[in-house]
């Protein structure tokens, strides 16, 4: 809005000059100018995200969440490649591009009920953007925190479930090993059983 404050204050004195030199019926016209130079005021400013290339992470996921599984998909393809065509630039290439980028990707991989829900590879970009990041914003922050305390909880239930899984597997196998020897030595009495009986018919037929 300061950008155009010489311009509305021109246009406010000349307004002022019509009105006074032809009347009331002039009003309409005035208050038509008035709008569009502050219409065009506000059209000059640009956003301070935008100016400085950043985002609000909890606007984005939230964005996220609207998508289907195609257009995740096409997004993460998006910021990959984005991600990857910075990292491939001179050292010259501003550190926000690199942070914007992964920062995405990490909230892409945090998705619950998707096919690119990847936690541990979210914590591990979460870990590096942490380590590279030195303009985040407050609200950012706070944002990648409680999303580093989440996919430390997930992470500790999958390793948790990994563990009951290859217990059980590990019990199962042993039932089934103890299965098969009893069935094996049920299988050499029944036909012990069985020679036995030969025996005996011999015995009787014989006497």
């Amino acid at each position: 809005m300061k950008i155009n404050s010489l311009s509305l204050t021109a246009t406010i004195n000349t307004a002022k000059a019509v009105f006074f030199s032809h009347g009331k019926k002039h009003v309409s016209i005035i208050f038509i100018m008035l709008l569009a130079c502050l219409s065009s005021a506000c059209q000059m400013t640009t956003p301070a995200y935008n100016t400085h290339n950043l985002v609000s992470y909890s606007d984005y996921y939230l964005w996220l969440k609207t998508l289907n599984t195609q257009e995740v998909l096409a997004e993460e393809h998006k910021q990959q490649a984005l991600l990857n065509k910075t990292l491939n630039k001179s050292l010259n290439e501003p550190i926000n591009s690199v942070d914007l980028s992964q920062g995405k990707l990490i909230l892409i991989y945090s998705l619950a009920n998707s096919p690119l829900h990847q936690p541990y590879k979210a914590k591990r970009l979460l870990n590096e953007h942490l380590l590279v990041s030195n303009n985040m914003s407050k609200e950012n922050l706070a944002f990648t925190m409680l999303l580093r305390d989440q996919l430390n909880t997930q992470l500790y239930l999958l390793e948790k479930q990994a563990q009951a899984t290859k217990k059980f597997n590990k019990q199962s196998d042993e039932h089934h090993a103890i299965i098969a020897q009893l069935e094996s030595q049920l299988k050499l009495v029944n036909q012990q059983l069985i020679l036995l009986k030969k025996i005996d018919q011999n015995i009787n037929e014989r006497g």
